[in-house]
Formats: C-alpha cells, sequence, structure tokens
C-alpha cells in the first residue's frame, strides 16, 4: 500500500478521533480547516487555486466557506477517507501516490503535533517504518532544492535512519554552509516550514546558523 493511501486513513482516523476543534500548526487553522483545505485540494481545483494564489484569495474563501456548509465534519471526515472523487484529477492512476505522500504525511503531522504534551517529557513522533522514510528521503532529494531556495546560505542535509548511519543530500548551493541532521521525516519537516516542531541539528558557524534559521522556507 501507498504512503498516500496508509497516511490518509491514519489522518482520517486521527480526525475523526480529535474533532473539528483540535489545533494544527497550519496558523489559523482548526482540525476542521486542515480537513476542508485537503478535500478542496483534491476536489475542487478552482477552489485550490483559490486557496495556493493570493489574487484568489476570495474565491479560495468561498470555496472553503461552501465547504464547511457541506454537511457535518464526520461526513467530510469519510468523505475524506473515501477518496477524491470520480472526477478528481487524482483520479489519473499513480497521480495520489506521486503527489499526496508526502502532502498527508506533513498535515498528519500538523494536526499531531500540535496537541497539548506534544514535545513533552514522554512524547515522541510517531515511529515511521524503513520504506516510509525512504519515501520521505526521496521526496525530499527531489524537492529539497524548490524548499530551501530562499536560504542565502548553502543547506546540506545528513539523513538517519534508526541505527544512525548517514546519507547526505545537498539542497541547496552557496560557499557557506549549514547541515541539517535528522531522520527524513524531521528534515522535510523543517523544509516545510515546520521549524520549531522538527527534531533537527543545525550544525554549521554560528553566524550561518543564525542567517539560515531567519529564512522563509516551503513551496
Amino acid at each position: 500500500m501507498s504512503l498516500a493511501r496508509t497516511e490518509r486513513a491514519a489522518l482520517a482516523d486521527d480526525l475523526d478521533r480529535l474533532g473539528p476543534t483540535a489545533p494544527t500548526l497550519c496558523q489559523g487553522w482548526l482540525a476542521d480547516d486542515l480537513l476542508c483545505h485537503l478535500l478542496i485540494r483534491e476536489n475542487d481545483p478552482i477552489g485550490a487555486v483559490g486557496t495556493a494564489v493570493e489574487l484568489f484569495d476570495r474565491i479560495g474563501a468561498a470555496r472553503t466557506e461552501r465547504m464547511e456548509r457541506s454537511g457535518s465534519f464526520t461526513e467530510r471526515v469519510q468523505r475524506f477517507r473515501t477518496g477524491p472523487d470520480r472526477f478528481s484529477v487524482f483520479r489519473i492512476p499513480g497521480l495520489d501516490r506521486l503527489a499526496n505522500g508526502a502532502e498527508y504525511f506533513i498535515h498528519h503531522e500538523d494536526l499531531l503535533r500540535a496537541q497539548p504534551g506534544f514535545g513533552g517529557p514522554g512524547s515522541t513522533p510517531r515511529r515511521l517504518g524503513r520504506q516510509t522514510q525512504t519515501h520521505l528521503a526521496t521526496t525530499l532529494a527531489r524537492s529539497g532544492r524548490l524548499l530551501t531556495r530562499r536560504s542565502p546560505v548553502a543547506v546540506r542535509a545528513e539523513l538517519t535512519d534508526q541505527t544512525g548511519s548517514l546519507h547526505e543530500i545537498w539542497l541547496h548551493p552557496g560557499e557557506r554552509v549549514v547541515t541539517l541532521v535528522g531522520l527524513p521525516s524531521e528534515v522535510l519537516l523543517y523544509c516545510f516550514g515546520r521549524k520549531d516542531a522538527a527534531q533537527v541539528e543545525i550544525l554549521g558557524e554560528p553566524e550561518t546558523v543564525e542567517r539560515f534559521r531567519g529564512a522563509e522556507l516551503s513551496v
């Protein structure tokens, strides 16, 4: 089973468990807002453009409001769980697997890591299998340059696994270098802008690290 399908199912379970008003890491979004975003993204191309492009903010807001009125939260979770609608572009064979694995992983962590108590004593991230970490490492290798394009310094990643071994990926060129050390899942979260929630070690000269920390990351 693909990462997109397993993360879709797990995210739906946690949305059901935590409810519509659970916090998320996405600024201004509760769980229901996150859910509406995911449904619009895969089923409403016009609304998806509206949520992604500032020029079309009104369109995105109107589509989101309409989605929020479309039945109950439980019904929306079930709609997400069952997959894209019949005429969604994500029905194209292979596109769901290619485009949604990392997307659902990131948003699943947006939900889980925003809950009270996460990051405290005894709280640890989900333990992901080797296949999932390999998938996320591939995503990072493919998208890392885009995600770190605003960095004022060079960026490389030293990806660890459960045994602590390392695999190096260069994400952004330059002269002064910072190195992100962590599991692929954690480095990917950091590069998607979840800086405070990701468990990543940043190595480099203090001034270089400080410049990097101030950079806006993500798509």
